[in-house]
């Protein structure tokens, strides 16, 4: 009895660190025809516009009317609890700090992981489950270069610029907190603003958004690609997929954190 649990702790192990082995691979393949020229060739660039395309652009309305609400709500409810406890004089380091360092990122990363993460990793399983995959193995056409690298790129771009984007209408919109609770001028808030903003705030938000990026197109394809040949394996890879992707994006966020108070 005991020696048939030790075996199965042992199996369960070994299976563990062989998945792991094997998405670390992926990954590595993945990063190494990033950086290999002729992976860039015209039909992985067309398919790199259209994701680009739907993963950025069409969201764009969406983007924009949450970044102003949650800007107006999220700053104005910062501003209050820093003059509630006296800190006036740090207004503007809070407001960079948790606008441009934790919140668009993050935030950003959530949202393209509930619209594009589910589809992407839908429409890879579908493909592997009819066998789409296969064929195109079968016509010498190489599956990262044409059907992955196109989506793990478009989400570094996606979501590194979206952030960028979301950073700067959540911090335009907190002036509007700001005029009707402190009777602010835009002058002195753009002063605080700035004086506040540092380099290492600007590299955060890039290292952090490309990392985000990354998983969040990644993990999908991976889990995609691991789904069963059964149609009933779709919506476990999706589950599954998601859940994964989830787990990675908040320890992006705790080894940011981390990293940050070193």
């Amino acid at each position: 009895m005991i020696a048939k649990f030790i075996e199965s702790i042992g199996d369960k192990t070994l299976g563990t660190l062989s998945s792991f082995y094997e998405a670390l691979k992926f990954t590595f393949i993945c990063l190494a025809h990033m950086v290999t020229p002729s992976s860039y060739n015209p039909a992985m660039r067309m398919v790199l516009t259209k994701q680009i395309y739907f993963t950025a652009v069409t969201i764009i309305p969406l983007f924009v009317m949450m970044a102003f609400i949650f800007g107006s709500v999220i700053i104005g409810v910062v501003i209050a609890l820093a003059t509630q406890y006296n800190l006036q004089d740090k207004i503007g380091s809070i407001i960079i700090t948790f606008v441009i360092d934790e919140f668009s990122p993050f935030f950003t990363a959530l949202l393209i992981s509930l619209r594009s993460g589910t589809a992407i990793n839908t429409e890879i399983a579908v493909m592997n489950v009819n066998k789409e995959l296969n064929t195109l193995r079968q016509y010498k056409i190489d599956l990262i270069d044409y059907l992955f690298l196109p989506r793990i790129i478009s989400g570094i771009i996606s979501i590194t610029s979206l952030s960028i984007i979301f950073a700067l209408i959540m911090l335009s919109s907190g002036y509007v907190f700001t005029l009707l609770y402190m009777n602010m001028d835009l002058h002195t808030y753009k002063t605080i603003l700035i004086n506040a903003i540092e380099v290492k705030d600007l590299i955060i938000l890039l290292l952090k958004s490309l990392a985000f990026g990354f998983a969040t197109m990644l993990i999908p394809i991976y889990s995609g690609l691991k789904a069963g040949a059964a149609y009933t394996a779709i919506p476990i890879s999706v589950l599954n997929g998601m859940v994964k992707l989830f787990i990675a994006i908040f320890l992006i966020e705790v080894l940011s954190l981390l990293i940050q108070s070193l």
